[in-house]
């Protein structure tokens, strides 16, 4: 019987797990090569996805800053403002109802903030993340029934935040060009342009923030 030589044929998740994570380790802490995957016990994934979380959240919030900074800047903001906006972004708790950010300045804005990247390193979101996306779209224009404060006021101008990095923004073209339902709802704001449209959601690439 011929031996089945198909690229899947070899794969096997836990030495692909094992050999991704100790190269993580070993990378970003520099430590001598070693097996830390065998080594890790039940108690010791739980903290471990604990802390994961926590890095995301992290993520999240730094992105969130560098968002302020943007708009301290193009919606030409005094320092109080900005750091009013600031202020806001660190004493919300991570996953908390509401909006990512939401701030009565003139003309008030709210925004949703999302780090994911297209899935397997490619420049398409998954399902998943694209029902997200969409999600998220519907509720800054329709408001969020859980959240703390009233849903997006007409006025408000409203915004979804995104790491600049290549991939997210050709994954934000595709989603963009192949559904109709977000397509004169969802705009990616050019450089330079300022925002000025409440009707519609801007699309704003940012840097992480300090």
């Amino acid at each position: 019987m011929p031996q089945d030589m198909s690229p899947d044929a070899a794969y096997r998740r836990d030495a692909d797990l094992r050999r991704r994570i100790n190269a993580f380790l070993c990378k970003t802490f520099q430590l001598p090569e070693r097996d830390y995957f065998g080594e890790i016990d039940l108690g010791s994934l739980l903290e471990l996805k604990s802390v994961l979380s926590d890095i995301n959240n992290t993520l999240t919030m730094r992105l969130t800053l560098g968002f302020v900074d943007w708009a301290a800047k193009t919606l030409q903001m005094d320092q109080a403002a900005l750091m009013g906006l600031r202020n806001d972004v660190l004493k919300a708790k991570p996953s908390s109802n509401g909006y990512d950010v939401s701030f009565a300045h003139a003309p008030p804005i709210v925004a949703e903030v999302k780090c994911n990247v297209p899935i397997n390193g490619g420049t398409k979101y998954g399902a998943a993340q694209k029902n997200g996306i969409i999600a998220d779209i519907e509720a800054l224009l329709n408001g969020k029934s859980k959240a703390s404060t009233a849903p997006a006021a007409a006025d408000s101008l409203k915004f979804m935040v995104f790491l600049d990095v290549p991939a997210v923004r050709a994954a934000n073209s595709h989603l963009i060009a192949s559904n109709s339902r977000i397509s004169k709802e969802f705009v990616i704001l050019k450089a330079g342009q300022v925002p000025n449209d409440p009707k519609v959601v801007y699309g704003v690439y940012a840097n992480l923030g300090a």
